[in-house]
C-alpha cells in the first residue's frame, strides 16, 4: 500500500495536468481525481493517452464529483472510501475568468473551497492540504505585499480576485487546526519555458495580440508597475517540491513567482524586440487611456479587455524572500523572462488562431 493517498481537485486543468504528471512520474501514491461532467471525460481521456504504465494508470482514479455540492457531490460509497484512505489533498479547482459574475464565482471558488474543507474534516487519516490561491488576493493593494500579508484592507478589481481572497480566508481559518494546510500563490501563469505550450490566451498574451495586430504604437505608460508572470513548469516545480520534498509547515504561504519581474513597459519593449517589430511610439497614462480602454471597440481592436487593462497601473511589489529561499534549498529558481520569451512568442504565433487556445475556458 502507498504511504500517501492524495485527493486532487482540478487535476484536469492546465496547471493541474502539469502537477498531476509529476505525481505520476515521481511517486507511488494512489490518486483520487475529482472532476465533473465533460471535465471528467477529458481528464480520463488524457490519462488513457499519456500514462503508459498500467500500474500508475490504475493508481490515478478519476471520480465523478462536484465541489459546489456538500460531500463534494460524491456517492456515499466513494465518500466512505475516501474518509478511510486519504492522507493529503490538493485543491486546484477554481473558476478563473476576470469577467465572471459574482454569484458564479462565489459558488465555485468560495462554496467549493468550503465544501472541500468540510469534507476533509471528516477524513480520519488526513494530514495536510495544499490550497491553490493566487497573487491576486492582494487585490487593489499598492506597495509591499509579502507571503505573510493577507488582509490589508484592499479592494478588488473583479470577482475573481475577491472570491479567491475569500477562499484563502476560509483555509486560513482552519489551516493550523482541523484542516492543516499550506497555501500556494502562483504568479500569472504563462507557457512552458521550454516549449511555450499554453492552454488559452490570457494575461500578458492580450498584449501580444496588440503586437500581432500592429496596434501597440500607443500603450499605457505603466511606470514601475510590474509584470508578475511565471512559466507553468516553474510553478509546477515549486508547487510539487515544496509540498512533497520541502518542510512546508501548516500555516505557511508560498509565492510561486519571479523575485525581480520587469515592468509592463519593459514587457512591451521586450516582446516587440524579440518579435522584430518597432517598440511602442507613445505611452499615455492609464488614467488618460481609461475612457477609451473601457469600450468594446478598444477590446475588439487591440485584443486587450478592460479587466486586463486595470492591472497596468497597479504599483505593487511582492516580497518573496521566504519563498525564494525555500525553493532555492530545493534547487528551484524561476527563469528570467528574457530567457524564455522567444519560445512563448513562437508558440503564440503558431497557435494564435487555434480555437482551442482562443476559447474562454473557465477552469484552471
Amino acid at each position: 500500500m502507498p504511504n500517501k493517498v492524495v485527493l486532487f481537485t482540478g487535476a484536469g486543468g492546465f496547471l493541474g495536468r502539469y502537477i498531476l504528471r509529476r505525481y505520476l512520474e515521481e511517486t507511488d501514491y494512489d490518486l483520487y481525481l475529482i472532476e465533473n461532467g465533460s471535465f471528467r471525460d477529458r481528464l480520463q481521456a488524457h490519462l488513457d493517452a499519456t500514462v503508459k504504465d498500467p500500474k500508475r494508470r490504475a493508481a490515478a482514479r478519476v471520480i465523478d464529483g462536484d465541489i459546489t455540492k456538500p460531500g463534494l457531490g460524491l456517492e456515499p460509497g466513494i465518500q466512505d472510501e475516501l474518509r478511510r484512505r486519504v492522507t493529503h489533498a490538493i485543491h486546484l479547482a477554481a473558476l478563473y475568468n476576470l469577467s465572471v459574475t459574482r454569484d458564479v464565482a462565489m459558488r465555485v471558488n468560495v462554496d467549493g473551497t468550503q465544501n472541500v474543507l468540510d469534507f476533509l474534516e471528516t477524513v480520519e487519516p488526513f494530514q495536510k492540504l495544499a490550497h491553490t490561491s493566487t497573487l491576486a488576493v492582494a487585490g487593489t493593494h499598492e506597495g509591499s505585499f509579502s507571503e505573510n500579508d493577507f488582509d490589508k484592507g484592499q479592494g478588488f478589481k473583479n470577482y475573481y480576485e475577491e472570491t479567491k481572497f475569500l477562499s484563502e480566508k476560509l483555509v486560513r481559518e482552519r489551516w493550523t487546526g482541523k484542516v492543516p494546510a499550506v497555501v500556494m500563490r502562483p504568479a500569472v501563469v504563462v507557457g512552458d519555458s521550454k516549449t511555450g505550450y499554453i492552454e488559452k490566451i490570457d494575461g500578458p498574451y492580450y498584449a501580444m495580440i496588440a503586437v500581432a495586430r500592429n496596434l501597440h504604437w500607443i500603450v499605457p505608460d505603466s511606470g514601475p508597475s510590474k509584470c508578475n508572470i511565471a512559466p507553468v513548469d516553474f510553478v509546477t516545480d515549486g508547487f510539487f517540491s515544496l509540498f512533497e520534498k520541502g518542510d512546508a509547515e501548516p500555516g505557511t504561504v508560498y509565492s510561486l513567482m519571479y523575485p525581480n519581474p520587469i515592468t509592463y513597459n519593459a514587457f512591451f519593449d521586450l516582446v516587440s524586440d524579440r518579435w522584430g517589430k518597432r517598440r511602442p511610439l507613445l505611452r499615455l497614462s492609464p488614467k488618460l487611456m481609461a475612457p477609451v480602454a473601457r469600450t468594446k471597440l478598444f477590446e475588439k481592436a487591440t485584443g486587450i479587455p478592460w479587466t486586463a487593462f486595470l492591472y497596468a497601473g497597479q504599483r505593487i511589489d511582492y516580497n518573496l524572500e521566504m519563498s525564494t529561499a525555500a525553493m532555492a534549498r530545493l534547487g528551484i529558481a524561476c527563469p528570467p523572462l528574457p530567457s524564455y520569451i522567444d519560445v512563448v512568442i513562437r508558440y503564440f504565433r503558431e497557435h494564435y488562431y487555434d480555437t482551442a487556445v482562443r476559447r474562454e475556458g473557465w477552469w484552471k
